[in-house]
């Protein structure tokens, strides 16, 4: 009995290996003569460059269901690109992978850029609301089969537009807050008193 149950066990583990690893991969990348040239521009319309701006593909099955797609050879992490020229970012994963996208299977991406001196990840930048991130359009695009032998080269982004960030906004100060707050309180007392007879 105990020799079955540790068959039953093993069997399921490498099913589940199995399944996640037979999924469709994908280029983390903008520029791929001739198919892909779609360069990210900064909220100036100039080419983005520098150390501070990463980007990530974001995929799923469905348009409203985008995850961050992770590399699997690289224990299923998030997996961000420098820009290694202006406009033009590059990672060299070559398992990029999302969930539910069988090998040879479409998915529905984007690409997500932003600014790392504003936050650690896409959403935390996005989540401040001053700018400093942008989203391509979502495009429909094919993934290849990691599981060839030799394995097939990850899908190119057929179908990324370019596009640019946001311009950053900065919160106002603490001060600038209560000055204004002050001048206006202030308005109103006044507009008060001159109202009374």
């Amino acid at each position: 009995m105990n020799m079955y149950l540790i068959i039953v066990s093993i069997a399921l583990n490498l099913s589940l290996v199995c399944s996640t690893w037979a999924q469709s991969s994908f280029e983390l990348a903008n520029k791929h003569t001739p198919l892909v040239n779609a360069p990210v521009f900064d909220a100036q319309g100039e080419l983005l460059s520098g150390p501070q701006y990463l980007a990530e593909l974001w995929g799923g099955t469905t348009a409203d269901s985008l995850t961050p797609l992770v590399d699997i050879a690289q224990g299923f992490r998030r997996e961000m690109a420098p820009f290694i020229s202006p406009g033009y970012f590059f990672s060299p994963s070559a398992y990029l992978s999302g969930t539910n996208v069988p090998p040879l299977g479409f998915a529905w991406l984007q690409v997500r850029v932003w600014d790392t001196s504003l936050g650690a990840t896409y959403e935390e930048v996005a989540g401040l609301a001053i700018g400093g991130y942008g989203e391509s359009p979502l495009f429909y695009a094919q993934g290849r089969n990691p599981l060839l032998a030799p394995p097939d080269l990850p899908g190119p982004l057929i179908g990324l537009q370019s596009f640019s960030l946001l311009p950053v906004v900065p919160e106002p100060s603490t001060w600038v807050l209560l000055a204004l707050g002050g001048a206006t309180l202030r308005w109103v007392v006044r507009r008060q008193r001159l109202r009374k007879p």
